[in-house]
């Protein structure tokens, strides 16, 4: 996600714009881009495109989430992916905190490793 972009939904968030993923990008939302902190020219290209995206149904399309951080675990590196899909599966001892109108969930798993042998 760009700094741009972070910047606007932070400031969406606080100004309480945001009441679910579909009115992020409403019309009346891209005033938000009038906010001195955020790049105005980037701030209403990622406007237009969100809406076109709504207006396609492409926006808010349900499901897709877990098939989506499944994915991300796919790049990282072969010793974690397997702990990465637990996670995003939420099982074995996996444990969630947080929400997404929160800021987002924290999601914990913690694996038990052996210590080495000692050297003699």
């Amino acid at each position: 996600m760009n700094r741009t972009f972070r910047l606007l939904l932070n400031a969406m968030l606080a100004a309480g714009a945001v009441t679910g993923a579909a009115g992020v990008w409403a019309a009346d939302d891209a005033a938000a881009c009038n906010d001195p902190r955020v790049d105005q020219a980037a701030c209403k290209r990622e406007a237009a495109a969100a809406r076109q995206a709504k207006q396609q149904g492409k926006l808010n399309s349900t499901g897709g989430y877990e098939e989506n951080a499944l994915a991300r675990c796919q790049r990282q590196p072969p010793e974690a992916r397997a702990a990465c899909e637990k996670r995003v599966r939420g099982t074995g001892d996996t444990e969630i905190r947080g929400s997404v109108q929160g800021g987002g969930k924290i999601r914990r798993t913690e694996t038990p490793v052996p210590a080495p042998a000692p050297a003699n």
